[in-house]
């Protein structure tokens, strides 16, 4: 049976993991870096793909016609088209739980990094500027969580030891371990309202593609920070612009955007705006994790001992 992967994170930290495929008598044939034409002409015979950020449409998956299961190597399946899928009669997983603490570390991250200038203040020093930074506190301010899964919980525990008050808004039912992190549910238009620090943690679809835009803006302090570890697509980038431009917001920490990689670059150069190139979810420990988890999907679909991790 053939595995093609196009993901150049699989593998990377624990590359035996190829050695084991293939001692059990898979077929594996690394597309990296990854090449469309050629993806057309291997997956005719193909029977699971460990995918990254590539996207996965109708005529790949129709020309695949031996294709039992597509795993992302990550969370997110934005890239891969479900309801093609379906069609297609493939099953589409994930890797849950194998990078949440990596992406909760960051966004704290970037929410410091911002609130603090700590990227200005480190260039200019490395320029030999002594230049020093009025900074914002982060210790006992009110933290607006958009999404409560297992990343947007990871945060609100980081968030309890800076003494932060933590709201919370999700479409799910409140549990238990939202109480246990002092997570105050609210509305959106609330949290909006109230927050001095926003952080993003939900899925990019139709319902939230560009769920933060003017009217957004408008509902936020003018001294609030917005971090976006999520997807892209949550934010109108031209909105968040103009914020930005205006003062309608502090600052903004961005590990992800609507093109990847971006071109809008009146956006990246502004001062006010901390960026890093979509590495939330890389760590060593996280990506080690992540590529097991991607393999045992890939080797259980074609076992048929039960396709772990299904989204679709």
């Amino acid at each position: 049976m053939k595995i093609i992967v196009t993901s150049p994170s699989f593998g990377k930290f624990n590359p035996d993991i190829y050695d084991e495929l293939q001692s059990e008598g898979y077929e594996v044939v690394k597309l990296i870096p990854y090449d469309r034409q050629v993806m057309l002409q291997e997956v005719v015979d193909a029977d699971a793909i460990i995918v990254g950020l590539e996207t996965m449409d109708e005529e790949i998956m129709a020309t695949g016609k031996q294709l039992k299961i597509i795993t992302k190597h990550g969370v997110g399946v934005d890239n891969i088209d479900l309801d093609a899928a379906m069609r297609c009669g493939i099953a589409v997983s994930n890797t849950p739980g194998t990078n949440n603490d990596a992406v909760a570390d960051l966004a704290f991250g970037l929410m410091l990094s911002v609130a603090r200038s700590i990227p200005d203040a480190n260039s200019n020093l490395k320029e030999e500027k002594w230049l020093r930074y009025d900074g914002n506190s982060v210790w006992g301010k009110t933290l607006g969580i958009v999404g409560l899964g297992a990343i947007g919980k990871g945060v609100a525990k980081r968030a309890k030891g800076f003494s932060m008050d933590v709201l919370g808004y999700d479409i799910t039912e409140p549990t238990q371990e939202e109480v246990e992190n002092g997570i105050n549910r609210v509305s959106l238009v609330e949290l909006f309202q109230q927050a001095d620090y926003i952080s993003l943690h939900v899925p990019l679809n139709k319902f939230t593609k560009h769920m933060v835009g003017k009217e957004q803006f408008d509902m936020m302090k003018d001294s609030a920070i917005l971090i976006n570890t999520a997807r892209g697509g949550l934010i109108d980038e031209e909105e968040l612009k103009y914020a930005l431009l205006n003062n309608r917001i502090k600052g903004c920490g961005l590990d992800v955007f609507d093109e990847e990689p971006p071109t809008n670059y009146d956006l990246l150069k502004l001062d006010n705006l901390v960026v890093t190139p979509h590495m939330a979810a890389y760590t060593i420990e996280a990506v080690q994790l992540t590529s097991e988890t991607a393999a045992n999907n890939v080797r259980k679909a074609l076992k048929n001992e039960g396709e772990v991790n299904v989204v679709n």
